[in-house]
């Protein structure tokens, strides 16, 4: 019997009393047991098994309906996963998945089982091993992406009700308790969870990051005042957001004064640049001024004595931290805000929501791209109503398909399409008639959008509206838990049919027909894979995804900023995006070799002799599925891997940012320094081509032939570093 932890049942008992809406007298009186009893088990007291099994039957007799099963569950042995919780959505899955996992233990027990049921049995294992960790963990996070200035802060607060009392503000779109405005307004990504309290924490920025940020403000203000290297098509300078945060540091706010009747601001940063001999001495005045020693606070809780509603103060004080007003804080990377109970509408999913930085400028970041690899992330693309489904967003959906090889349509993404007011009624039909409702008009534009989408290879993306001003918050709850649940289901989905494929082979693995079809599926797939070993030529040198990036960058202020940081911004990465040239290089060049292995298993799906094998095909194409996805991620991070290090010590850079100042043509002229650096870099672009055919054998070759072939070697683990994504069982 699985020992759980004592508050693992008292917990349990709480809550099936209340379910069933019993007191503890009543379950006291049913249970032969004293009240105080019933109370002190609640509290985690130690009982015996005798008196949990008296509690749970009385529990089933006074209509807690899930008394009995909690009881059969708590008997249960789990030998081979982590007991899931009892009120895990998928626990009848995980049930079946512990108990096939016994099966295929004693079935690999017996070293005589015929060697091709033996490596898929094994390989079954592992991937039933994967799913099931995944579905036994319920957290989860939303994450909400968008251009700057859409809406998606306001919306955040409205979906999950992160409002101020109604009474507290003058306007209902006042009410967020996420700082909002056109745009520019977060520093940093915002994380929003439960907690016990009502709370903010945050990650501050490294010392070195914060230099880096007040060198950018004192270089762009320096250059204005000096008006040496000045640009006039183009300025440079720090965000909005960051320049706000800095002044407010260190006490160089414009104030704002009446000079002769009209309203003047005055920059004291202008002031202190003046008094200073060059821009060095004007930087360390500024970081004097910030007082960086003495901001070493991390976590703010609401106290009651302050009198404040407890989300005025997570108002406040959000506000203070985000706009640098607080003297003990200092710049934060990243902020969680804590509040009791969130997440409660998502059921048992423990669900946080990220309210990522504004896309400005490039969309494929790498914290972005953090978050559309995460398996356990569903991804939010939010727009305006007329954009839908915006800039971003299309650009992001290209990428994950160009660069993952990833489905759309699995529950990892979708649209949230933001409308004001009557944008949803300026929609036409095909017969150029406006739509009546804002339904009709929502209606109009999933057809409009979704024809796109299609158009653009992305079809199956889901399309949600949310008009803040009139439409119901529970409804797009429902439809974001819709897309966990749809994310669980396709893992569940897979689980089962692995638990079935299983269990196919070990009950018939002594029937001749099986074995024989399952032998000859081996013999063909081996000769494939012997027969198309190789690896495609290279289609795309990986740099070049970074320098067509660089010349179609949109602010002359972002390439400016990653110049002065050797390339590695977190605006404008470019080893992060040589990666994805290299993984959609990889893409390109294996494309063709699966397509084949797709025609090669349908067809062998096709051969009536082979029928009794049909769920071993299907394995070994999910098999090579896993693999392409380990190919593609292992040549991204090789690619990092390979130009990291000699691009970002390179002398190029300083050539690159001394480039501003020299007229029009910023852009095009760091371009071109970057490709005559890549050019004389041959040596890196053979190694990077050696790691990316052996990754391919790694990869993909070996772990498919170890399936088929029973003297093939095991890959190489350590060679791959195996990242799988959403869709392909990872964790």
């Amino acid at each position: 019997m699985t020992i759980f932890p004592i508050n693992h049942t008292s917990v349990a008992i709480a809550r099936l009393r209340a379910e069933a809406g019993a007191t503890q007298a009543t379950v006291a009186e049913k249970a032969g047991l004293d009240q105080s009893r019933i109370s002190r088990i609640e509290k985690g007291e130690i009982a015996a098994a005798a008196e949990i099994d008296r509690v749970l039957d009385a529990l089933a007799e006074l209509g807690a309906i899930r008394a009995a099963d909690y009881k059969s569950y708590a008997a249960r042995e789990w030998l081979h996963i982590e007991p899931p919780s009892f009120w895990n959505p998928e626990l009848a899955c995980l049930e079946i998945t512990e108990e096939t996992l016994g099966q295929v233990a004693e079935f690999l027990n017996d070293d005589e089982r015929p060697w091709p049921l033996r490596r898929q049995i094994e390989k079954h294992r592992d991937s039933l091993l994967r799913a099931a960790t995944f579905l036994n963990r319920l957290n989860h996070n939303i994450a909400f992406i968008g251009d700057m200035g859409v809406g998606k802060s306001t919306a955040i607060s409205f979906i999950f009700d992160l409002l101020v009392p109604a009474s507290m503000a003058e306007k209902q779109i006042n009410r967020p308790i996420l700082e909002t405005g056109g745009g520019g307004t977060t520093i940093c990504e915002v994380h929003i969870k439960g907690g016990p309290e009502f709370g903010i924490s945050l990650v501050p920025m490294s010392e070195n990051e914060l230099r880096e940020l007040v060198a950018d403000f004192c270089a762009a203000k320096w250059m204005i005042l000096s008006s040496e290297k000045r640009d006039q098509s183009e300025t440079v300078g720090v965000s909005r957001e960051a320049d706000r945060a800095i002044r407010n540091m260190s006490g160089l706010g414009r104030r704002r004064e009446m000079v002769e009747g009209k309203i003047t601001y005055f920059d004291p940063v202008n002031d202190l640049a003046r008094s200073c001999g060059n821009e060095e001495e004007f930087r360390t005045r500024v970081l004097g001024l910030m007082g960086l020693p003495d901001r070493t606070q991390r976590e703010l809780w609401y106290d009651s004595a302050t009198r404040k509603h407890p989300m005025e103060w997570v108002t406040e004080t959000f506000k203070a931290v985000n706009n640098g007003r607080l003297k003990d804080v200092s710049l934060p990377r990243s902020i969680d805000l804590m509040i009791p109970n969130f997440g409660r509408s998502f059921g048992e999913l423990e669900v946080s929501v990220i309210d990522t930085k504004g896309v400005d400028d490039v969309a494929v970041r790498e914290d972005l791209d953090a978050r559309l690899k995460d398996p356990r992330t569903a991804v939010i693309f939010c727009s305006r109503f007329n954009d839908a489904p915006g800039t971003s967003a299309r650009m992001l959906l290209q990428h994950m398909r160009l660069t993952f090889s990833e489905r759309v349509d699995t529950g990892k993404v979708s649209v949230l399409a933001l409308p004001r007011s009557e944008e949803a009624r300026s929609m036409k039909d095909d017969m150029g008639e406006q739509a009546l409702t804002d339904a009709e008009g929502y209606e109009f534009k999933t057809m409009q959008v979704s024809g796109e989408l299609r158009a653009e290879d992305l079809g199956g993306v889901p399309l949600i509206f949310f008009n803040v001003e009139s439409d119901e918050p529970a409804r797009i709850r429902a439809e974001l838990f819709g897309q966990l649940a749809h994310m669980r289901k396709t893992i569940e989905e897979r689980l089962f049919d692995l638990c079935a494929a299983a269990q196919e082979i070990i009950e018939n693995h002594e029937a001749q027909a099986l074995n024989a079809a399952i032998e000859e599926v081996a013999n063909r797939l081996n000769t494939f894979l012997k027969g198309n070993r190789r690896l495609g030529a290279r289609e795309r040198l990986a740099y070049v995804e970074a320098i067509g990036t660089v010349k179609g960058v949109r602010y002359a202020s972002t390439l400016w900023a990653a110049t002065r940081r050797s390339g590695e911004y977190s605006g404008l990465n470019m080893t992060h995006l040589i990666g994805v040239g290299a993984a959609r290089d990889a893409k390109l060049r294996s494309d063709t070799w699966f397509q084949s292995l797709d025609a090669f298993l349908k067809s062998l799906k096709a051969d009536d002799d082979l029928a009794a094998a049909v769920r071993t095909i299907d394995q070994f194409a999910a098999s090579a599925a896993a693999s392409k996805v380990a190919f593609l991620e292992g040549s991204q991070r090789g690619a990092i891997e390979v130009y990291r290090e000699p691009l970002t010590q390179s002398p190029v850079w300083t050539s690159c940012s001394s480039e501003w100042g020299r007229g029009p043509g910023f852009k095009l002229r760091v371009a071109e320094q970057l490709e005559k650096w890549f050019a004389a870099k041959g040596d890196l672009k053979e190694t990077l081509e050696d790691i990316i055919n052996s990754l391919w054998e790694q990869s993909v070759i070996l772990p498919l032939l170890r399936l088929v072939e029973e003297s093939a070697p095991e890959a190489d683990i350590a060679a791959t570093n195996v990242v799988r994504f959403p869709g392909h069982l990872s964790t």
